[in-house]
């Protein structure tokens, strides 16, 4: 249980048939761009008419029961839900579920508490913004000065981890796809060089442009509609695919019961730096983050890095467990041999068995672990009042038609955040 875990493709047929899985994913990403063009394109066809400024932020204040709970359940439900959390739970273990389970009761405090009042003040005050909606509150241009100062700042990182996490699935979705590696390939021609966008990863570069470009042009086109609507397809395309992804999961590793007995055995890795040597025509420039490398000590490694050359070391992420080291060796490259210089064990957990199946679970550099329980327990409070003040949040509850709609969206967002993270 490692975040650089390779899964076991050779008893699936998976790499036989790599080439199909390519052209599906490219194939299925290209008709979800259609998509969210298409449902651009028809919001701002119901623009006509009606008064610009209400429609194209708020969609005039006029979104039913399931727009607003689905684009307020997928906008809740982001990066972090599908990418970050599992990351951490993959990494750190069974820990984290104490602090991912408080989301399923978000809906009950984060829209109980405020998006009544925030929806009745916004019509009151004719309010498009949230910043422009505290500014009348109170009577003070101050207010909402500090308002927008802070808006600004805090969702300029909110979105840079949405459009990384956007990236790096994107990423993940293209890899084998031959026009996308040609493309990728003359991106790191293009960049090679330029100051700290250089040192990025091409495939990262080119999926960033692709989403960003994307998402910036259906949200400046179809306004605010746009936005809850692809949010609805999104919900869908999520909770289905939850439902998919967890019965797919269980019957690969053979139950939840056996994968718990698979955890108590496992072991945290080590990272360590290693020299790579290429050997029989291998050439070192090949090598990319991820790849595995057997070493000369008869063990086998995974990549954090791409490899420079041979005099200098890279790090890379050394499997401990008996069996993850099983999977790994068939998909060690010919042609190259890792030396290790240095062994960096975790600082909590390293060679305990069973570490992931209690708190406060692995932590590479924490000596006390990665989540005591007592943290746990306060980011399971913590999380649900934080979630009621977020800004991307309150536009959506300036948004809803009226209070029927907020009461039953909050019972459908209860159902539906206890599917996602149960």
């Amino acid at each position: 249980m490692n975040p650089f875990r390779f899964p076991d493709l050779a008893g699936t047929g998976l790499l036989a048939m790599g080439s199909s899985a390519a052209n599906s994913a490219l194939i299925t990403f290209t008709i979800y761009i259609v998509l969210v063009f298409v449902i651009a394109g028809l919001a701002n066809r119901l623009q006509k008419g009606k008064s610009f400024v209400g429609e194209y932020f708020l969609g005039s204040r006029g979104i039913g029961l399931w727009a607003f709970a689905l684009t307020y359940a997928a906008t809740a439900a982001s990066g972090g839900s599908f990418m970050g959390f599992p990351a951490l739970i993959y990494t750190h273990g069974w820990s984290l579920a104490w602090w991912i389970s408080g989301y399923m009761i978000v809906p009950l405090v984060a829209l109980g508490l405020f998006a009544k009042r925030i929806n009745q003040v916004g019509r009151l005050a004719n309010a498009i913004t949230v910043p422009e909606l505290l500014r009348k509150r109170f009577a003070n241009p101050h207010v909402g000065y500090v308002a927008t100062a802070l808006v600004v700042f805090f969702m300029f990182f909110y979105l840079l981890a949405q459009f990384k996490a956007g990236a790096e699935i994107m990423a993940t979705l293209m890899d084998g796809v031959p026009a996308y590696e040609a493309a990728t390939a003359w991106i790191g021609r293009m960049t090679s060089g330029i100051f700290w966008i250089g040192d990025a990863s091409p495939d990262y570069l080119l999926c960033l442009v692709i989403f960003a470009v994307a998402v910036i042009i259906y949200t400046a086109y179809g306004g605010f509609r746009a936005v809850v609507w692809t949010d609805v397809m999104q919900g869908i395309v999520m909770g289905i695919g939850v439902v998919i992804l967890l019965f797919l999961t269980l019957s690969q590793v053979g139950g939840l019961k056996k994968a718990t007995a698979t955890l108590a055995e496992m072991t945290p890795p080590e990272f360590a730096n290693a020299f790579v040597e290429a050997s029989d025509g291998g050439r070192l420039s090949d090598l990319k983050r991820g790849d595995w490398i057997a070493t000369d000590e008869g063990g086998v490694v995974r990549l954090t890095d791409a490899v420079g050359n041979s005099e200098e070391s890279v790090e890379v992420l050394l499997p401990t467990a008996a069996s993850e080291i099983a999977l790994a060796k068939p998909h060690a490259l010919p042609g190259f041999t890792a030396r290790l210089s240095e062994r960096l064990p975790y600082a909590h957990g390293a060679g305990e068995k069973g570490v992931y199946l209690t708190a406060p679970g692995p932590s590479r550099t924490s000596p006390i672990g990665f989540l005591p329980v007592a943290l746990a327990m306060s980011f399971f409070v913590f999380w649900n009042f934080s979630g009621a003040g977020q800004p991307s949040y309150m536009v959506r509850q300036m948004a809803f038609k009226d209070t029927i709609t907020l009461r039953r969206s909050i019972m459908l967002v209860s159902v539906y955040f206890s599917l996602i993270y149960f």
